[in-house]
């Protein structure tokens, strides 16, 4: 099986030119698309997306606490209490809300089925963008920094990360839509070559997708995408589209929508179904809201022996109450 590579396609590029994972360095605003190349394994656990440190792992734990779809502030240490594979774990650090700053990919559905939506999408994208670039809180250590990539046929980076507002606008405002999905494709490669690198940075990983939801063309599956935001501790958002009419509501989930919910609540985001162009901009809201009000806690395994399994992940609520929301489990 092969699948794409990320690369530039402006004219300036020399074939064969790699790309450096993880750079955080501002690109050019002209798109990069992924090449073909020999499909590398499935990831092997080295620590899941959680922080090796002298030979210990240790887990840092993105989470959020939601009561009728508002973020439940004020908890504290003593909240919450943290199981893996049923066994408690003790809480060695705790922030509230997260003082880390962010890493965003904004992955959008430009195939040919979001064509009729693809002007709200726009609009609303760019809306997240100034919401986000114009709400940082005085005790982050760095400016939140995005990226801007689209999926159809191809998956293309059209803005590497940056923490300006202007050339990720101009990006998603010269996208056209046409071809097909590749959902699942665009989120793992989106990780594997620009956040992986990442991963021994101090800022949360974040994946905001939009999209109709159904992926018709990927290599890679629902179960890799998972297990690859799991591995590199990405929390994922998706909005999803496949109702959208901006004239009614009141829609059933279908199951390209349980599947994107999958993807979601398994990294520890949330799937947002808008039926109108308000709830749209309403969905892009939310997320940003939540990204402020969210907590992180970590915590050392007691089982520190490194057999490839996969470990499970349950946080309950102590003398508190509402949904939360946060990775399922990682493999190591």
């Amino acid at each position: 099986m092969r699948h794409p590579k990320l690369v530039r396609t402006s004219a300036a590029f020399i074939l064969g030119a790699a790309i450096i994972l993880g750079t955080t360095a501002q690109r050019s605003p002209s798109a990069e698309a992924f090449a073909q190349k020999p499909a590398a394994k499935a990831p092997q656990a080295d620590g899941q997306g959680d922080k090796q440190r002298l030979g210990v792992l240790t887990v840092r734990l993105p989470l959020s606490v939601k009561s009728k779809d508002k973020p439940v502030v004020g908890l504290t240490v003593n909240n919450f209490e943290v199981f893996e594979d049923n066994k408690q774990q003790r809480i060695e650090g705790f922030e509230a809300p997260s003082r880390l700053p962010l890493d965003i990919a904004i992955l959008m559905d430009t195939s040919e089925s979001v064509k009729l939506k693809l002007p709200f999408e726009k609009e609303a994208a760019e809306d997240f963008i100034s919401d986000v670039s114009t709400s940082i809180p005085p005790s982050r250590k760095r400016k939140d920094q995005m990226l801007f990539a689209t999926f159809d046929s191809s998956v293309e980076l059209h803005q590497d990360f940056t923490d300006a507002q202007e050339p990720l606008i101009r990006a998603i405002r010269k996208v056209k839509a046409g071809g097909y999905t590749r959902l699942y494709d665009a989120v793992y490669r989106v990780i594997e070559e620009k956040m992986a690198g990442l991963q021994g940075t101090e800022a949360r990983r974040v994946i905001l997708i939009l999209s109709d939801g159904s992926d018709t063309a990927s290599d890679r599956s629902l179960k890799d995408a998972i297990e690859m935001a799991q591995r590199y501790d990405v929390t994922i958002f998706g909005i999803t589209t496949k109702n959208f009419t901006g004239i009614t509501s009141g829609m059933v989930e279908s199951a390209d929508d349980k599947e994107m919910r999958r993807l979601c609540e398994e990294t520890g985001g949330q799937i947002f179904l808008p039926a109108l162009k308000a709830d749209l901009f309403r969905a892009f809201a939310e997320v940003a809201q939540d990204l402020r009000e969210e907590y992180v806690l970590f915590y050392t395994p007691q089982n520190q022996e490194k057999s490839g399994k996969k470990r499970i992940i349950k946080v309950k609520l102590v003398s508190a109450s509402g949904h939360l929301f946060h990775k399922q489990g990682y493999t190591y």
